[in-house]
């Protein structure tokens, strides 16, 4: 569009007709499978032209189909009004005496088929008027929408910015009067607005409608009308509607953007679950090459190939096929997901060699996801084709399995309610909300979080059998045939040039947050797939922020010169987890080291990789023939600098982006040359405490070292550190 927009007034109504118009009571849409209720809202914003800073006005017209069981389908239209002035207050002016007709009910505003045909027709005849764009694309009006994101937040009185699924829930569920606007001078426009309750679940619905992408049903005039769903298809034409779109989805899978603004509308409302009610509670999932979230939020990278149980409980399993769809011999994407609840079976798959339309079965028997929208099953079970690629199986409870496909595989996530707490088994913990026991095997065995563990022992543990499975299978084939227990064959790592590209991929689509930036990361870089980079966008999207940093406080360190090899040492350390190992156990542990620690006439500490370029030189010549004995399967090249900034500005850095921002250092960052780090200065062997170390982990992660406490006693070969860890999730 080309224009900015700037933080000026946001408009904010609820479009409800006096009781006196009203729908027939023949309107599909107020049938027992239609909407049980319809509310319309309006955002009026204002806009400056980036070009010549001349004024604009966008109007985006929303409107919500509620449902019974509280789903919601959204619809939007847009358009902007230009002019060719830099001031606003005229334009200012018309609104505010268009919102008074409206609060009057005015003979002016009943003559028009929408109240955004009436509000274009009074803003076009302020001085300056130029022209009105109608119909904007769906990009512009998300563009309109984020760069709004600052005035959205003062809307509903948060503190900095939230995202845009908060705010589309905030204005369905929101009476228009509890939101109060103080922007553009301390103007409320909000006092004067028309505003009616909305018609309970069953009444008649309100007549007016907004023009809509999508075409609207007639209204009948006949006793028996034809059956409409809420975009006013007959099921013939929404079949065919939604096999054209999975035709033209297939077609240009590099570009999985919306297909129009009421596709992407809609698929807002899609991924927001049950945050508009819904009974769920937990949400464990598993996106792109494999990074699986527990129900109580912890997150590990599971690359095994195998079919798995993600979750199972009472009446309800979830089970994931994972396959190296990729031929990498380290990384697995899922291709597959079954699951049962209560009586009621499903089975999707995609086909790794041509990710050609998915399959899909109910009860054994295959199912065309075009001949469905909404199936009803046994007991108020229920399963969901949404957004055109998303698959929901659900019971009444709203507990169940969603399922994304054309990512280019499968995401999915578990949605459990409160009743389930450390009532649950397998890949995604027990929900208990300690995220610190979730790493358990199918007897109960509580194991250490480690690469090989991971992948052996607590991957075998959960793996299913053949009467055990819920899926199904092409003649011949089994379970065994999607099993390799000796997967990944190497440890995932990163080449550094391609993590660098990966990481600009990222950015660029917009993944900003942790963790799902370090898993955008992660699977573009290891499989060289741009298209991963939409599992990452979407769970940016679907689920909620979290804290995105892990902070770590009074890590103890002890070293004595020469006593690395004592079976009690713990000097090697895990900066994910805040944890120390024995260096005895080091060759074990290997893959989960950041940092090692070590004394030799001096205290140092480097990433692994630096230990094995330093060889016997520069500090490690006692700790590296350690090593090399041990055989280390891998050495992680984290980096450490020793910063500018003061120790004291420590609280400061609270977010993600506050430690990526700390980390400066990537001109100088070569696993090739970096070398271990003293933690003395050299000429007067005090500690390094009154600034801040900085790192960057082999997998990415920014984050912090401050040292609150060191001691060194260069005569006795030892020292003593104590210190805090802030790292990114």
């Amino acid at each position: 569009m080309g224009f900015r927009h700037g933080l000026g007034a946001v408009v904010l109504f609820l479009l409800l007709l006096p009781q006196s118009c009203k729908q027939k009571d023949s309107d599909p849409a107020a049938t027992s499978d239609g909407p049980k209720e319809i509310r319309y809202h309006q955002l009026i914003i204002e806009c400056t032209e980036a070009a010549t800073q001349n004024k604009g006005v966008a109007i985006l017209d929303f409107r919500f189909d509620v449902y019974a069981n509280q789903e919601v389908a959204g619809f939007m239209s847009a358009q902007y009004l230009a002019y060719k002035t830099t001031r606003f207050t005229t334009i200012d002016a018309a609104i505010q005496t268009a919102q008074a007709d409206i609060a009057a009910k005015t003979a002016e505003v009943k003559s028009f088929g929408t109240m955004t045909d009436f509000m274009v027709s009074r803003l076009a005849k302020v001085a300056d008027y130029n022209t009105t764009k109608s119909n904007l694309s769906e990009n512009a009006i998300w563009g309109i929408l984020a760069n709004e994101e600052t005035v959205l937040a003062d809307l509903h009185r948060k503190s900095g910015l939230f995202g845009l699924d908060e705010f589309l829930v905030a204005l369905l569920a929101t009476p228009a009067r509890a939101q109060t606007l103080g922007r553009n001078q301390g103007v409320n426009y909000h006092s004067a607005y028309y505003y009616s309750p909305p018609p309970q679940p069953g009444s008649p619905l309100p007549e007016y409608r907004f023009v809509n992408p999508v075409p609207q049903a007639q209204m009948p005039s006949n006793a028996a009308p034809v059956q409409r769903n809420s975009r006013g298809e007959t099921p013939a034409e929404q079949a065919a509607r939604e096999e054209a779109a999975r035709a033209a989805a297939q077609a240009g899978r590099t570009n999985r953007g919306p297909r129009s603004v009421s596709d992407a509308f809609n698929g807002i409302f899609d991924r927001l679950g049950d945050a508009l009610g819904n009974a769920a509670a937990a949400a464990g999932r598993a996106m792109g090459d494999p990074h699986v979230v527990t129900h109580d939020g912890l997150d590990y990278g599971f690359q095994a190939v195998g079919e798995f149980v993600a979750t199972k409980g009472a009446m309800i399993e979830i089970q994931a096929r994972q396959e190296d769809a990729y031929k990498t011999n380290r990384a697995t994407v899922t291709t597959g997901v079954a699951a049962r609840i209560g009586t009621d079976e499903i089975c999707f798959l995609v086909n790794p060699a041509s990710l050609e339309a998915p399959r899909l079965f109910v009860n054994k028997k295959e199912t065309a996801l075009s001949s469905f929208t909404l199936l009803t099953l046994a007991n108020g079970n229920q399963l969901r084709v949404a957004a055109k690629e998303k698959l929901v199986f659900m019971n009444a409870q709203g507990e169940g399995v969603t399922i994304r496909w054309n990512t280019p595989y499968l995401d999915y996530a578990v949605l459990l309610g409160d009743a389930r707490k450390g009532n649950v088994t397998g890949l995604m913990g027990n929900f208990d909300g300690d995220d610190q026991n979730d790493f358990k095997l199918a007897n109960g065995t509580a194991i250490e979080r480690s690469f090989p563990t991971i992948h052996t022992t607590f991957a075998d543990s959960w793996r299913i059998t053949g009467p055990t499975s819920l899926f199904v299978y092409e003649n011949g084939k089994n379970t065994d045939s999607y099993t390799d227990r000796a997967f990944p064959k190497t440890y995932p790592a990163i080449d550094p040039e391609k993590y660098k590209w990966a990481e600009g991929m990222c950015l660029a689509a917009g993944v900003s947050r942790q963790p799902e930036l370090g898993h955008c990361i992660f699977d573009v870089a290891m499989t060289g797939d741009e298209r991963l980079v939409r599992s990452a966008v979407l769970g940016q999207q679907e689920f909620q922020a979290g804290a995105d940093v892990r902070v770590f406080t009074n890590l103890k360190l002890d070293l004595k010169e020469g006593q690395s090899n004592d079976p009690q040492t713990r000097n090697v350390l895990d900066l994910d987890n805040g944890t120390f190992y024995r260096f005895a156990d080091g060759a074990k542990v290997a893959y989960e080291i950041d940092v090692v620690f070590d004394y030799y006439s001096g205290p140092w500490f480097a990433g692994p990789r630096a230990v094995q370029n330093c060889g016997v030189s520069c500090g490690a010549y006692t700790i590296w023939p350690l090593m090399e004995q041990q055989k280390w399967p891998f050495f992680a090249n984290t980096f450490l600098r020793y910063t500018i900034i003061p120790a004291n500005q420590w609280e400061t850095f609270s977010d993600a982006a506050s430690l990526r921002k700390a980390w400066t250092f990537d001109a100088g960052a070569d696993e090739k040359t970096e070398l271990v780090k003293g933690l003395t200065d050299l000429n007067t062997s005090t500690p390094l405490t009154p600034y801040l170390w900085s790192f960057r982990t082999q997998q990415g992660k920014k984050g912090l070292i401050r040292f609150t406490q060191g001691q060194v006693n260069k005569a006795g070969g030892t020292a003593s550190f104590t210190f805090d860890v802030k790292i990114e999730r």
